[in-house]
């Protein structure tokens, strides 16, 4: 079979006709909404699943119309020698991953190509939620748009295409979250970010890119920022921005002047409710996380009452990345650590900077690591050529960054713990950090 990069993949009936003739078990990977919707696709096309794969330990062991989910960590045992078709939209992470896990990049397909034309309205129907909040507000129809979407800029060599953009607006936030990955914990003096600054970074980016699918308007608490609103209508008038998604911690409800941008058909409230975080935590500082509810019942009503889609959910997937440490690695294990990494691949625009990952973006904003072959400054040339040849180049390059040195890891296979235990004054890293 052909190479995922191959012009011959884009053909539905050719990829359809080669997997009808397999030997091998084919595995869908992502077992959520474009995962779903890629297994009724097969079905009708002849087209045998042997099981799915996720990388959500929650999932383990379940089943999905009577498939089998298997884990990550368990793949290898299981299908030694099988054949891949990637419903996720981020491709590029899960095609690096499972490559890393020994399975050949010619036995790794896109799922977007059976997808693409595919008439899922019946599926809505019989669909399975993993959170009760995935079933409306058009949340089925923007994961299988999005899976397309980046698979086709994926496959495009020509293209400089970005499945994801997060953009930091500021670093002031309503909560202290001793364990954000987003490192606001470290902030002894934290500062929104200028709109102008913001606004050209975003022009530049756009103009040294051929798509960009999706912006993450992110902080700190974005709604701090009194002129997020701007940053926001920004995004909506370039047209090579497809959707944005603002993450609020639902601590800050909109200014009047704010809500007709959040209506608009690319936005999307994606609504993190801490509100019962502080249940099973014997700290009485983070117990008070629920005088919140109030406050995100309200945002919610907010997006309710003026049509604007949101999505409410508790806090998900926390690990133990919120650290700031000088371990001192070898070049080797600093690869090692940027190749399991689940982040590598979060492009992160602070300021006039774009890093690979929040981690290298905010640990230069502290003055930890601030390594320029780690990031493009925007603003340092005009040559409109020159500059898409460093963007394609940050984004196709796999070496570890001077970051990783100071990053604890962020692996899929790495263990949950408790979200957002609170503290009161910002962490020291410096106490940390032993340059040598």
């Amino acid at each position: 079979m052909k190479n995922m990069s191959s012009l011959l993949i884009k053909s539905k009936h050719e990829l359809t006709k080669n997997l009808c003739l397999v030997k091998e078990p084919i595995v869908i990977y992502g077992a959520g909404v474009a995962g779903q919707v890629l297994l009724l696709a097969c079905k009708e096309a002849g087209i045998k699943i042997q099981s799915f794969c996720d990388n959500n330990i929650k999932k383990k062991g379940d089943t999905l119309n009577n498939i089998e989910i298997i884990h990550t960590d368990d793949i290898k045992k299981r299908h030694p020698e099988a054949i891949f078709l990637i419903s996720s939209a981020d491709i590029i992470d899960i095609k690096d991953h499972l490559i890393e896990y020994g399975y050949l990049e010619n036995n790794l397909y896109p799922g977007g190509v059976i997808l693409k034309g595919y008439d899922f309205s019946e599926f809505k129907k019989h669909f399975i939620p993993y959170n009760d909040e995935d079933k409306d507000k058009g949340f089925i129809e923007f994961a299988i748009s999005s899976t397309i979407e980046c698979h086709d800029g994926y496959l495009d060599p020509n293209k400089v295409f970005m499945r994801s953009v997060d953009i930091v607006v500021t670093e002031k936030c309503t909560m202290k979250c001793v364990d954000c990955s987003n490192l606001m914990q470290f902030f002894e003096k934290p500062e929104s970010y200028e709109l102008d600054e913001m606004n050209k970074a975003i022009e530049l980016l756009c103009l040294y890119s051929d798509q960009i699918f999706e912006f993450r308007v992110i902080g700190g608490e974005p709604f701090v920022n009194k002129n997020v609103h701007n940053v926001i209508e920004k995004l909506i008038s370039e047209p090579k921005v497809k959707r944005i998604v603002i993450y609020t911690n639902g601590n800050v409800i909109p200014r009047e002047n704010q809500i007709e941008c959040l209506r608009h058909e690319k936005v999307l409230m994606n609504i993190t409710d801490y509100s019962r975080s502080g249940e099973k935590i014997e700290d009485e500082y983070t117990k008070k996380l629920s005088r919140f509810v109030r406050t995100t019942d309200k945002v919610e009503q907010l997006c309710i009452d003026n049509k604007i889609d949101y999505r409410r959910h508790p806090p998900e997937n926390w690990t133990d990345c919120g650290r700031i440490e000088n371990f001192n690695r070898t070049l080797e294990e600093n690869q090692r650590v940027f190749d399991e990494c689940c982040c590598k691949n979060l492009i992160t625009l602070s300021k006039n900077e774009l890093h690979r990952c929040p981690f290298s973006a905010q640990i230069t904003r502290l003055g930890v690591c601030d390594e320029k072959e780690d990031y493009i400054d925007l603003t340092e040339h005009s040559d409109l050529i020159r500059n898409r040849k460093k963007l394609k180049s940050l984004l196709d390059d796999k070496s570890s960054l001077k970051a990783c040195n100071f990053c604890p890891g962020r692996a899929l296979h790495d263990s949950q713990i408790i979200p957002a235990k609170q503290i009161k004054t910002p962490l020291s890293y410096t106490r940390n950090i032993q340059f040598k």
